[in-house]
């Protein structure tokens, strides 16, 4: 059975986490994926995404112990790399309950903390489990 609704659509949360892109981490993340290593893979985002979505979803009520990412995709306004720091703000954007799971699709905007600039809009959509019986 479903706990939330689709009121949560719209609800902004801006993360408290500086984001900072490393050369390590780009290469941790590029030889995850099969990447060449000292690139910085258009998925790389995904890393802070999550972890904005881990911040904020479980002060909701969500149970990250029954989540299944379900889709990711991307915009890149530019290109970012190994020193970049980012701000992000994340917005639920859609909601759906089915067979007792939630799905719920999340856009994060990435700025340049420097500048304010958009750098790059991730979506993901997490899929969280309902209890089977």
């Amino acid at each position: 059975m479903a706990v939330h609704g689709p009121e949560l659509i719209g609800r902004r949360f801006s993360s408290s986490l500086r984001n900072k892109i490393t050369a390590d981490s780009l290469d941790v993340f590029a030889r995850a994926i099969g990447a060449e290593p000292g690139s910085a893979p258009p998925t790389y985002l995904i890393v802070f995404s999550v972890k904005a979505a881990e911040e904020f979803l479980p002060t909701l009520g969500f149970d990250w112990s029954r989540v299944v990412h379900g889709d990711q995709r991307f915009l890149h306004h530019r290109p970012f790399a190994a020193g970049d720091e980012l701000l992000s703000v994340s917005e639920i954007e859609s909601y759906k309950s089915l067979a007792g799971n939630e799905f719920i699709s999340i856009r994060t905007d990435f700025s340049d903390a420097v500048t304010g600039v958009l750098l790059s809009s991730t979506w993901s959509t997490l899929v969280f489990r309902g209890e089977q019986s």
